[in-house]
């Protein structure tokens, strides 16, 4: 229960950072589209970078137990093809879509029954497509770090390195 009750106050410190920095906003997210405005870039590179590094650190030292998922090829070609037509349709990511919601503002709040009949019907057809579109194409439980055989702490630390770098000193906002 404490488990849950901590992964509840993150999400929920992570949605006053999206609401923060604009990720609801509909100018924000057309100015990102259009790569003028990176503020919302910036804001998933730092999250991506310090989330990178936190979690792999918090796995060392035996306070988190990651889960690595198989790789289902069609599955993930699916589900990018799905979660990029949402995307672009409603111009809410799932988090962000969460974020306008608490706002009340109406588009969000059909994304969000949107997904969630989504998700639903998802569940549903589950069965059906596991065997055709999950299990061809199953690469099962790989990752970078064990095609090359090192631990994951030293590729999540340049990565993570070179994120916050980028977002901080090399991306500039365009306005014309």
């Amino acid at each position: 229960m404490m488990t849950l009750a901590i992964g509840f106050l993150i999400g929920c410190a992570f949605g006053a950072i999206l609401f923060l920095g604009g990720a609801s906003s509909y100018r924000k997210i057309l100015g990102t589209l259009l790569l003028k405005d990176m503020t919302i870039i910036k804001l998933m590179m730092t999250a991506i970078g310090v989330g990178t590094l936190g979690i792999y650190l918090l796995d060392q030292g035996g306070l988190a137990h990651m889960s690595i998922k198989p790789a289902y090829i069609w599955g993930i070609v699916a589900g990018g093809a799905i979660f990029g037509t949402g995307w672009a349709v409603s111009g809410y990511c799932p988090g962000t879509c969460l974020v306008g919601s608490a706002e009340g503002k109406f588009d969000a709040i059909a994304t969000l029954l949107g997904g969630l009949v989504g998700a639903l019907i998802f569940a549903w057809a589950f069965p059906v497509m596991d065997a055709w579109l999950l299990q061809n194409a199953n690469f099962g439980k790989i990752t970078v770090q064990s095609l090359l055989g090192i631990n994951g702490l030293y590729l999540a630390i340049p990565m993570s390195l070179a994120l916050l770098f980028s977002a901080f000193f090399l991306l500039k906002d365009r306005y014309e």
